[in-house]
């Protein structure tokens, strides 16, 4: 009944008659129901903070509408603060309860008790706090300390330091109440902090205090916490009042708007995330109606759909429209995060969700391109390969690296980097690279085709380390630019070359990638005893699947037996590119923490190798059995 009347009235500001009440409550009356009604509501409600009666109007009304207009230099706030005997409300309890109340800036009263859990307090909780279960014995319950606690909050907007765990607690403890302070307005310094110090990594209480220069030598207790969260509280006040923050609402719709200036709002139920496992796998965000709006991938599920309902200074104006659409998902385990990459490219290749962008769920690396099919091939810089016969380079791990190396290398070798066909003429304009000699200039045929292409031949030389006389120049050219005094252009010499050698250990150590790109990966399975196969021949996924038994691994090795060279000069399929590229990226820095990759050097290596992979496979399965010592460590042969 009480929370019908306050829901009811928290939905009108305008406040509501006795009649209006009543009515709410009972389904008939008279006249002498209606009086004896109105004595009824001044009993119930006449005592309750929550509630105030307006004689002018003939209306009752909910405090909160009356708190919401105050000052925040003239609202009076209480600043509170527990200690538990863990985080989860219903299988812990309270050990001390503080508040204090705050006005105008000033602490102007202090409550503070000690409470009986009735139970052990760990002795984790003890170290941290010195609360022992000597001094909780002999205290009073939380029964008992209750409503002087529910007394000393009054109608005072309650301030906390992540006020939601607060609160969790003592909603768990309300029905010891007729009444429930957790509905009074709650600002809480945790949120306001994310919005007013973005910049900080940490918004701990303790971290908070150190950036704003509060010391903190006591120990963790309530009435100490309670302390600096009204300290911080203050500063905060400060900043907002200097935003043009100026009354409680005000602050309230800061507190919980998002970067964007609109409330954050999420339409998933914080209950969707208690299904969800810790591991990898995809996800599908659908809207009210359950029509699919987002796929992604994750390598821990629960942790990243979770970062949709934090309101986080980094989600992007896009994100935050996603959020707030978003009312239902459903989700799929993988075995490892590579799987789960494959499979989220490939589902949105297919049913391609409204909310996401070409090409931002493939990893961000970056190639150099050669088109050898042009007479006067161009470096490029380009985000993957494409479904063409040109040379890659890469990948490199930035874009910001790759186009350093383009920059270098076109200037070492004189090669092109503009776009588009040439038409060589001796009247032709070439560009400023051209015109300053980083460029041969085909453009203005200033060099020949076969010249041109015996420089490109030199660059993949140097790359496969087949000649090192650019080099040796380089080094020599440095020594006689150091010895003539001339440093500064003898220290340009050196970054070039310490550039050129991070390009061709980057090259001699992952260019097989894309060059050969041969591997057979084994990794682990969604599914219990059993490892998840990929065959990968010239950059592309040939195949893959669950392998239970040595004898499943026989498909792969006729596959790599009968394609391996097949497919050498056959370009990319459309529908190929996103996987070569998550391929590409995985290979590059694999660092799995199970599983093993082969190197396929011929046709018949998995065969040659069938002993090492059906090892790998047995190990995979003794990891996903989770029994130690329950595996033979003999594997089985096929």
């Amino acid at each position: 009944m009480w929370q019908k009347i306050y829901d009811y009235l928290v939905q009108r500001p305008g406040g509501a008659t006795a009649s209006e009440l009543l009515s709410l409550l009972f389904l008939r009356q008279g006249g002498h129901t209606v009086r004896w009604g109105e004595r009824f509501l001044d009993t119930v409600l006449s005592s309750d903070p929550h509630f105030f009666y307006d004689s002018q109007t003939d209306r009752w009304y909910a405090t909160i509408h009356t708190a919401l207009h105050q000052s925040l230099l003239h609202a009076t706030f209480a600043v509170l603060a527990l200690e538990t005997t863990g985080v989860n409300p219903r299988a812990a309890a309270i050990i001390e309860v503080a508040a204090i109340r705050l006005q105008a800036g000033r602490i102007t009263e202090e409550f503070c008790t000690l409470v009986n859990p009735g139970r052990r307090v760990p002795a984790a909780i003890t170290r941290l706090t010195g609360i022992s279960d000597d001094l909780v014995r002999p205290q009073p319950s939380i029964e008992a300390v209750f409503p002087q606690f529910h007394h000393f909050l009054g109608s005072a907007v309650i301030v906390g330091h992540n006020v939601a765990f607060d609160l969790r607690f003592l909603n768990c403890s309300t029905h010891h109440s007729p009444s429930a302070p957790f509905l009074n307005p709650t600002l809480c310094t945790l949120r306001l902090a994310h919005r007013l110090f973005p910049q900080l990594r940490s918004r701990s209480l303790d971290a908070l205090a150190a950036a704003l220069g509060l010391l903190r030598v006591a120990p963790h207790r309530a009435l100490t916490d309670a302390r600096v969260t009204a300290e911080i509280f203050s500063i905060l006040m400060e900043k907002l009042i200097a935003r043009g923050i100026s009354t409680v609402g005000q602050t309230l719709d800061f507190q919980h708007s998002a970067r964007d200036g609109r409330r954050f709002a999420p339409g998933l139920p914080r209950s969707a995330l208690a299904s969800l496992p810790e591991g990898p796998g995809i996800y599908r965000l659908l809207d009210a109606d359950g029509h699919l709006l987002y796929i992604g991938k994750a390598k821990n599920l629960r942790r990243r759909v979770s970062s949709y309902l934090t309101n986080s200074a980094s989600h992007s104006n896009k994100v935050l429209d996603l959020v707030r659409h978003v009312h239902a998902l459903t989700y799929e385990q993988t075995g490892s995060e590579l799987e789960a990459a494959l499979r989220e490219a490939d589902l949105i290749r297919t049913l391609k969700p409204p909310y996401n962008r070409a090409s931002t769920h493939l990893p961000r690396v970056a190639f150099l391109k050669l088109d050898v099919a042009n007479p006067y091939p161009r470096l490029a810089l380009t985000a993957k390969p494409r479904s063409d016969r040109a040379l890659y380079i890469g990948p490199f791990r930035t874009r910001h690296f790759a186009a350093r190396a383009q920059r270098l290398l076109a200037r070492l070798f004189g090669l092109r980097t503009c776009q588009g066909h040439l038409s060589p003429a001796p009247t032709y304009s070439p560009c400023l690279s051209g015109q300053t000699g980083a460029c041969t200039a085909p453009c203005a045929a200033r060099v020949s085709r076969e010249a041109y292409r015996a420089r490109v031949t030199a660059l993949l030389r140097l790359l496969n380390g087949e000649d090192t006389s650019l080099r040796d120049t380089l080094m020599e050219k440095r020594t006689q630019l150091a010895a003539a005094l001339r440093f500064e252009s003898a220290a340009r010499i050196h970054q070039d070359l310490q550039l050129l050698d991070r390009i061709v250990h980057t090259h001699k150590r992952i260019h097989w990638i894309v060059t050969r790109a041969h591997a057979f990966l084994l990794l682990p399975s969604r599914e219990p005893g059993a490892a998840q196969a990929y065959l990968v021949l010239h950059g592309r996924l040939v195949a893959s699947g669950v392998v239970h038994a040595p004898a499943d691994l026989e498909r792969f090795i006729t596959l790599a037996r009968e394609r391996f060279g097949l497919m050498r000069d056959i370009p990319l399929r459309p529908e190929e590119i996103d996987a070569s590229t998550i391929l590409s990226a995985w290979l590059r820095d694999p660092h799995p923490s199970r599983g093993a990759v082969f190197p396929v050097d011929k046709p018949s290596t998995l065969e040659d190798h069938r002993d090492e992979i059906v090892a790998a496979l047995h190990e995979l399965q003794c990891i996903a059995a989770a029994v130690p010592g329950t595996c033979d460590p003999t594997p089985q042969s096929v």
